[in-house]
């Protein structure tokens, strides 16, 4: 566990395999993500527990390295309507579960008996704001990385929680968004006033972050829109075009997903955004 704080009333952790985990502290804890590992969520909640009583557990998105750990955790999950939806009707089955789990946190596969989704008991459809005593976090929704992503900001400290519509690490999949609303959503956290970003996937960074992402963003894009100038068919460029998956792969300090669900998200990135670009092929100059 490597906890850092980064501002008056927030700290962040950034070891855990899956989403990065935040702990906002005012009158009352507000948490931005949950550890995917369950292991890593039951140890979570010990520390979450050590700075006061958890009132609110945000959900950026509605994947499962964002949400897993709902589970363990006290208070009231809030999230966009959309993850809620998705939580109760595309939620990851036993099976799945059970065959990742004994890839990324064996010790998991025996909690898998008492594991239930835990779906948000909040929900909001354009904006909602938390109270944490003189302290507000300010929950935005925009499309991005889901099309039911959301933004936090903590403008006391000009702290901007954007889950996956921007990531340090890396590029996540891309199987669940529009290319457009992509490019859009970095867009909108531009436009905050803030000091510090808090990712989805790996360090605590600044605005130049935001260039950097987005420029990873377009070359992808850019080789599936020469592909599509070359006549290359869908399933040829799903077949061909990789981007470096930093998010999901072995690391020095714990293993990855297994090989063929990275496959199967590259697969499915590619065909997102192969079939916009087609839709709208001027999206390619974005």
């Amino acid at each position: 566990m490597s906890l850092h704080q980064i501002s008056a009333h927030v700290h962040v952790e950034t070891s855990h395999l899956g989403s990065n985990n935040s702990i906002v502290v005012g009158d009352g804890i507000a948490l931005v993500d949950t550890p995917h590992r369950p292991t890593d969520a039951i140890a979570w909640r010990s520390t979450v527990d050590g700075f006061g009583a958890t009132r609110y557990v945000v959900n950026t998105d509605h994947h499962p390295d964002h949400t897993i750990g709902n589970y363990w955790m006290g208070g009231e999950v809030v999230s966009h309507r959309g993850t809620r939806r998705r939580l109760l009707h595309d939620a990851p089955d036993h099976d799945y579960l059970a065959r990742l789990f004994a890839r990324i946190d064996p010790a998991a596969v025996a909690l898998l008996d008492e594991y239930r989704v835990r779906v948000p008991d909040v929900v909001f459809d354009d904006r909602l704001d938390l109270h944490l005593g003189d302290i507000h976090l300010e929950l935005t929704f925009q499309p991005g990385h889901t099309a039911n992503s959301l933004i936090a900001y903590l403008p006391a400290d000009g702290v901007v929680f954007t889950g996956d519509i921007v990531c340090e690490a890396g590029l996540p999949s891309f199987q669940d968004c529009r290319v457009a609303d992509w490019f859009d959503a970095i867009d909108a956290v531009a436009g905050y006033d803030f000091e510090y970003l808090v990712p989805g996937h790996g360090e605590v960074a600044g605005r130049d972050v935001l260039d950097r992402y987005r420029e990873w963003g377009r070359e992808v894009v850019g080789r599936v829109a020469d592909a599509i100038r070359r006549g290359v068919d869908s399933e040829q460029a799903t077949a061909e075009i990789r981007f470096a998956d930093n998010i999901h792969v072995d690391t020095e300090d714990q293993p990855g997903y297994p090989d063929d669900l990275i496959e199967f998200f590259q697969r499915r990135s590619i065909a997102r955004v192969y079939a916009d670009l087609i839709e709208r092929p001027e999206l390619a100059s974005r």
